[in-house]
């Protein structure tokens, strides 16, 4: 869909809101002021503990997004929920796709979710439904242990998105478009259709987004980046009585994102060469001097990712014989097709770019079933309890195809200089594919028991036995090849068998002495087998007390544990490197809820987490790579264990000093530091971490006590506000912004020079929103400006070698970084009727 569609959608609305005025009043109660602010807090009511509650009173840490407030911020991604909980960090990346949480980080390949994303109760794969938001009911992020609440194992917390439900009871719905800088269209919308008064509807709803993507641009590409997405869901609510409901989703998800990988740096110091061994390169031959704030890349090519997923859930409630009985089942179906990963993201070889491509093999399998039994709330019962049962198996198997491209494949060794040659020789060509079948079948039976003292205080605990088995099943096959190498020393190629055992002539490159040796089919094969099996225990308690009404205070303690997976995309890798030890966990935490009359909350916990064998990727980081005979870097999926412990806090405050104001200030501050123990390390890391080769194919330096293992800002904060003036009695204005803060980020991990790592500063992000509403929201235009200074701050950074083409000696001279979204002006228009 084309920018031009997307304002012809707009003006549609547009027109849909000058024509249905009259049924929007028909079936939607005529309001005493438009979309006046109530002068008191309202209750907000959650289901932290799988039961509806009012916010202030559960002893649980909760941060609660509306469905409306993501409209009123014209919100459209998962990821942009993180400038409203801090603390917590959504990447949307695809392979490099993240979820922090009190300062611990989740990747693919890295095991079981650190924070589960749950989808109407299913906790569906993070980098799946990190995606477009619409027609959300409420998003919660809950913070500490959710193992024996839950069934899926958690210390750091979990997200919770539930997607609006259908109305038994009224006919309505809503449509809504924003268009804005970078080529931003997102239109949704949605239908609620009751199909049988108050017992059987039907809910429509769908979005289609296109943009800019991340907006990286490559100095050497006129390609621009693009992301296309269409989602389309449909939900059904049956209600035959009361006491029984059944709600059914399924949803359809196509995109197409296309993407460079933003550098930063000098670009190629170059390199003086040595006459008839190796050439001269020239400085900055891989492309210019860039900054983070360029917002640059230097590939010839981008990433191709599309992907399709299909999403189903079915949640089922019975209340029977004073209980009332759950099921959620949950069931994705990856259909996505072949994507493109060009890996020459340093532009080593200009001209050229064949990316590795990946993939899976028919549709793999992942399924989530859950059976909870409840007590139901009994005056003459001084406690509550449950029971349940949850379990996911997922199956599915992934293949990669990458060449490895040695000495001779872009011309002679000892005269061919980057961007000589593009079309490479297929003779110095390493072929190899890597199959991954990948196996899980996890299962938990947990219980937990709430007994009331009296009407002020609460004694919970809970129990939970998890059984996790992890099969990978990994199986590298190479081709044959040739790796040519120059020697001016030698009087003719007659001599190269004495250079070499085995070499010969080159019959290629007959100019000076050219030898290759043969690399037979099969050198780098490989084959990976585990078949781990777990069990584990886990607790949680808690102690509550309403000293007052208004004042609750709380104290927590829980246990968690989490299996690694191998280091499935990390070939030739040492034995005793490939698979970590699961992680396990302790949590303590105390914390206090208030509320000052109707005006203010303040709600504030401070927390210590405690992990035996920490699952920490260490992405960067050199190795001998046995498969291809040289030096690689580990990936994402690479998982090493250290012991760490992360101490911090919590604040949130909510205020409506007058009428039609809202304020909100909430912080987050966690920091990890080390226990101590051996972490992995480049070069130079630490004394004696000297290069890779077959007799060091790794590095291992000692992680100092107290070393700070921050991925992400240990501090961050937002501040938030809104104020409506009425006009009339179905018009008015109104103003919002949203300032998000992040501290220094201490960035550990990017290996940026020995043992210091590069830290980033610290910044804020500014967005205002400004319009007008009637008719207590049936309609709103307005205008908004995300990152109204235009920060161009560095998120993340790793130092990246030179892994594509060795026999250009030349230092690259760049940085893989991650930077702040531009800033983005855009218009918002949205019409409802009915129920909304």
């Amino acid at each position: 869909m084309d920018h031009k569609k997307t304002l012809y959608s707009l003006f549609l609305t547009s027109a849909l809101t000058s024509a249905l005025p009259a049924l929007a009043t028909a079936q939607t109660a005529p309001p005493a002021t438009p979309q006046a602010a109530s002068s008191s807090i309202d209750d907000i009511v959650v289901t932290a503990r799988r039961e509806s509650e009012v916010l202030q009173d559960i002893p649980v840490s909760v941060q609660v997004v509306t469905g409306d407030r993501l409209q009123k911020l014209a919100i459209t991604s998962v990821e942009e929920v993180s400038k409203l909980a801090p603390g917590l960090t959504l990447v949307n990346g695809g392979t490099t796709t993240s979820v922090t949480l009190r300062g611990v980080t989740w990747q693919p390949a890295s095991g079981t979710p650190a924070t589960p994303i749950y989808f109407n109760e299913v906790p569906f794969d993070p980098g799946n439904t990190i995606v477009s938001l619409f027609d959300v009911g409420q998003i919660e992020v809950l913070r500490g242990p959710q193992g024996t609440t839950r069934g899926a194992p958690s210390i750091s917390g979990a997200v919770t998105i539930a997607t609006r439900k259908p109305d038994v009871d009224q006919f309505g719905g809503y449509v809504q478009g924003l268009y804005g800088s970078g080529r931003h269209s997102d239109v949704q919308g949605a239908v609620n259709v009751p199909i049988i008064d108050g017992v059987l509807a039907v809910r429509l709803a769908a979005n289609i987004e296109d943009s800019r993507a991340n907006r990286i641009t490559s100095v050497n590409s006129a390609i621009k980046p693009k992301f296309k997405d269409r989602t389309y869901r449909a939900s059904l609510l049956f209600k035959p009585t009361d006491t029984l409901s059944i709600q059914a989703m399924y949803q359809r998800r196509k995109s197409y994102t296309r993407t460079f990988t933003q550098v930063a740096g000098p670009g190629s110091p170059g390199f003086a060469g040595f006459p008839g061994a190796l050439p001269a390169i020239p400085a900055n031959y891989n492309g210019p001097e860039l900054t983070p704030g360029d917002r640059r890349a230097v590939q010839d090519l981008p990433d191709l990712s599309p992907q399709h997923i299909d999403l189903l859930t079915v949640n089922a409630n019975w209340e029977v014989f004073g209980h009332n009985i759950s099921v959620n089942y949950g069931r994705q179906f990856n259909r996505s097709g072949q994507q493109f990963n060009t890996y020459d993201y340093l532009n080593i070889v200009p001209g050229f770019e064949k990316p590795a491509t990946f993939g899976n093999v028919g549709i793999p399998k992942f399924e989530t079933r859950e059976i909870r039994l409840s007590s139901l709330a009994d005056p003459d019962r001084p406690f509550d309890y449950d029971i349940g049962w949850f379990s996911k198996h997922s199956n599915g198997i992934q293949y990669f195809d990458a060449p490895t491209y040695l000495s001779g494949a872009f011309g002679s060794p000892a005269t061919a200089a980057p961007g000589d040659l593009v079309t490479p020789n297929p003779r110095y060509v390493l072929n190899s594919l890597t199959t991954i079948h990948l196996e899980q079948v996890f299962d938990s039976f947990y219980g937990n028991v709430r007994l009331h003292i009296g009407d002020r205080t609460e004694l919970s605990g809970g129990l939970a036995i998890v059984r996790d088995r992890v099969q990978t099943d990994l199986d590298i096959q190479t081709d044959a090849a040739f790796n040519a190498f120059s020697n001016p020393a030698l009087p003719s190629t007659a001599f190269c068998p004495f250079a070499v055992p085995g070499a010969i002539a080159s019959p290629v490159y007959t100019a000076g002495v050219v030898c290759e040796v043969g690399l037979p089919a099969g050198i780098g094969n490989a084959v990976q087998n585990n078949n781990d099996r777990y069990t584990a225990a886990l607790y949680n308690f808690s102690f509550s007390h309403k000293i007052t009404d208004d004042l609750l205070v709380y104290a927590t303690t829980g246990s968690s544990f989490r299996t690694g997976l191998p280091a499935i995309n990390n070939p030739g890798l040492p034995e005793d490197l490939v698979t970590p030890a699961p992680e396990k966990a302790k949590s303590y935490e105390i914390g206090v809820k208030s509320s000052f009359g109707r005006h203010l909350t303040v709600n504030a916990d401070v927390f210590q987490i405690d992990y035996g064998n920490q699952l920490t990727t260490f992405e960067g980081v050199s190795y001998y790579n046995t498969s291809t005979l040289q030096t690689s870097q580990t990936s994402y999926a690479f998982y090493r264990n250290v012991d760490a412990r992360v101490r911090g806090f919590e604040v949130e405050i909510s205020a409506r000093p007058i009428d039609n104001l809202t304020l909100g200030v909430n912080a987050s501050y966690s920091k990890i530091k080390s226990k101590g123990g051996l972490i992995p390390a480049n070069p130079g890391g630490c004394e004696g971490a000297g290069p890779v080769g077959p007799e060091n194919p790794i590095n291992l330096c000692p992680s100092t006590k107290g070393q700070v293992l921050n991925t992400q800002p240990p501090f961050q904060a937002t501040v938030n506000g809104g104020y409506e003036m009425p006009f009339t009695d179905a018009l008015a204005g109104y103003f919002r912004f949203n300032v998000n803060f992040k501290g220094k980020n201490p960035n550990f991990g990017n290996f940026k020079s020995g043992t210091e790592f590069r830290s980033t500063p610290s910044f804020a992000i500014v967005d205002l929103f400004a319009g007008l509403t009637g008719n207590a929201g049936v309609w709103d235009l307005g205008v908004y400006a995300k990152n109204v200074f235009d920060k161009k701050n560095e998120l993340s950074r790793v130092a990246t070698i030179n892994s594509i083409y060795t026999n250009f000696a030349a230092p690259a001279g760049y940085d893989v970084v991650r930077t702040t979204l531009p800033r983005e002006i855009g218009v918002t228009l949205r019409y409802a009727f009915g129920s909304r």
